[in-house]
């Protein structure tokens, strides 16, 4: 019995400790960045047989996998570029310091091959300008107009810049702006949209779907009977605007300009004024004037017209419909609700289409939403300052609609 208890006694404590996290299982497969600048980078992979270097080195024109081990040089292709980084299932490698690339996933495979096997984009990553990675070539086309002002273009914009918003979009208006009238010029409007407060700027969707098009609505702006000033104009959209409430300014804006020139010119002879204060309000009072002066001509038919249509007037749900009669309605309407309708009034008068208004049941003197009925069909709904309709107005309108057999397509 004595030597059973010699024998506990002489288990010690620090026979079970152990180093919990040096038990843990190691990765199998470990990647380490070895080396990274502006254009180049290593990227080690190592296993417990097998440690093999990615070396691409664009500064050199340089591209391989190097078995660390035996020394064995092989160039890299898709296959062997995925087999490297095929490990990078649901993790990245970050590299900061890699202008053209800032991070590997386990998809960069194509992407670097593209880059690297492309002489042009091989010479924009050693320029240290930014390709994007869905289409790698989408700026190439500028970059050959003119290198140097691309290079300092993108020099100017914030890291990464290019690939959001306003920068992406402006890229075609820059780069026409120099074939149009210099460098310099592109250049002003470049350092404008920096210091712009405005967090969006386009010019014309389908940049988004086709790079080498031209900024439809900008070049038809400049290339107007209007005489543009071009630095004034930049500075309209990049300053004024945002001061009048533009967060952001788009396509939209660029039509309605064109469109508030035009009117200028067909009431007054010329353009009064190109750079207006409030240009939604100058906007709509310029539509409402030129409304009015077709009215004169036209408003005789308007009652006409309306009584057509008289029967659709309907009450349900806590809205109605009401039939103006009277082309000032369609006018108070504009300028109520911020928006054209006013221009409608020619159209309804001739029979071209009707002019309805949805208004809340308890207050149906007030503007809420404007209808534009075309034969049986509702192709507009406009609240204020061009909203569209809720869901509690929908619901009335499909409600009417289906009453008096209207399809209701907004």
């Amino acid at each position: 019995m004595s030597e059973t208890n010699n024998s506990t006694a002489a288990v010690s404590l620090k026979d079970y400790i152990i180093d919990l996290d040096g038990a843990k299982q190691k990765p199998s497969v470990a990647y380490e960045v070895v080396l990274e600048n502006n254009t180049d980078f290593i990227l080690r992979r190592q296993t417990q047989k097998v440690q093999k270097e990615l070396v691409i080195l664009v500064s050199q024109g340089l591209y391989y996998i190097r078995d660390c081990k035996n020394g064995a040089i092989d160039p890299v292709t898709i296959g062997n570029l995925r087999s490297f980084l095929r490990d990078l299932k649901d993790s990245y490698i970050d590299l900061q310091q890699v202008n053209w690339l800032g991070a590997l996933f386990k998809e960069s495979a194509e992407f670097i091959i593209t880059v690297t096997g492309d002489a042009v984009l091989t010479d924009m990553c050693r320029h240290n300008v930014p390709i994007s990675h869905d289409k790698p070539r989408k700026h190439v086309q500028y970059w050959e107009q003119n290198k140097r002002l691309f290079t300092r273009v993108a020099q100017l914009f914030p890291a990464n810049a290019t690939a959001s918003g306003k920068y992406q979009n402006c890229i075609p208006v820059i780069f026409w702006i120099e074939a149009r009238y210099g460098a310099n010029e592109a250049m002003y409007f470049a350092e404008q949209l920096v210091r712009s407060g405005v967090r969006n700027m386009r010019f014309d969707s389908t940049y988004r779907y086709n790079p080498n098009c031209e900024p439809d609505s900008f070049v038809k702006i400049m290339e107007s009977e209007y005489s543009i000033n071009l630095r004034r104009f930049i500075d309209y959209i990049c300053f004024d605007l945002y001061r009048q409430g533009y967060g952001e300014v788009t396509e939209n804006f660029f039509r309605e300009y064109m469109d508030y020139l035009s009117m200028q010119k067909n009431f007054y002879g010329k353009v009064k004024e190109k750079y207006p204060e409030h240009f939604k309000t100058a906007h709509d009072v310029m539509s409402l004037k030129i409304n009015l002066a077709r009215a004169a001509e036209q408003c005789q038919n308007f009652a006409e017209q309306a009584e057509l249509v008289k029967e659709l007037e309907y009450s349900a749900q806590g809205y109605c419909i009401v039939v103006p009669t009277e082309p000032k309605e369609l006018a108070d309407e504009g300028i109520n609700l911020s928006h054209c309708v006013g221009d409608y009034i020619d159209r309804v008068a001739s029979g071209e289409c009707h002019i309805l208004f949805l208004r809340r049941r308890n207050a149906p003197e007030q503007s809420l939403v404007t209808l534009q009925l075309s034969g049986r069909r509702i192709c507009q709904a406009q609240g204020m300052n061009r909203r569209g309709i809720t869901q509690a107005e929908r619901k009335f309108l499909l409600r009417w609609g289906h009453e008096q057999q209207i399809e209701i397509a907004v």
